[in-house]
């Protein structure tokens, strides 16, 4: 009897009612198994990068910001602050090496102007290549030059002039010797060779 009362209790009351099988019934659990294994899972993660983030070191926001204190002067107050000659005096360093090399060659040119031979010919173009600036290396060429066509050097033929003009023209650094003053120099060098 007992068992007759169990079985009707499962039979339908009502017509319309809809059986479940024992295959749905069991993938509907398996489903609800593993959506809440992904939720638990999912909470534990959570938690964990949290007391990770709690534990560091270096502040949340702050890792990859450039922060200034907020009464410091800007860049641009400290610029307009710097004295004005202080500027230009960095801007313009000062090659003792260079002014000495055109001290020498200022002095080889005014020994050379009272004496134009070929020694203090030589000298000249010497301490004009010295200074690695083809402007003045040109410059002191063209003035050699004219005074050899008017006959004032004494004791030096053209090819000799053109060897050493071209020789010391090698002297200067390859930019220099490429430029425009080392083109007339060249031009130079030519016409006392043709």
């Amino acid at each position: 009897m007992v068992g007759d009362w169990a079985l009707r209790f499962f039979e339908p009351r009502h017509p319309d009612f809809v059986y479940i099988d024992e295959g749905k019934m069991l993938f509907i659990l398996i489903i609800l198994v593993v959506l809440a294994a992904s939720v638990s899972i999912a909470v534990f993660v959570k938690r964990q990068i949290d007391r990770d983030l709690l534990e560091s070191e270096e502040p949340k926001q702050l890792t990859d910001t450039n922060l200034r204190p907020l009464f410091a002067e800007d860049e641009e107050d400290v610029r307009e602050d710097e004295p004005k000659g202080a500027s230009v005096i960095e801007a313009e360093p000062v090659d003792d090496t260079r002014e000495e090399k055109l001290a020498k060659l200022e002095e080889v040119r005014q020994t050379w102007g009272e004496n134009p031979d070929k020694r203090n010919t030589l000298e000249l173009l010497v301490a004009a290549a010295e200074t690695g600036v083809g402007e003045l290396y040109a410059a002191e060429a063209g003035e050699i030059v004219a005074r050899f066509r008017k006959g004032q050097i004494a004791g030096l033929s053209q090819l000799d002039l053109a060897d050493l003009l071209e020789t010391h023209l090698w002297l200067l650094p390859a930019e220099e010797r490429m430029s425009g003053e080392g083109f007339v120099v060249k031009q130079e060098i030519a016409e006392l060779r043709g």
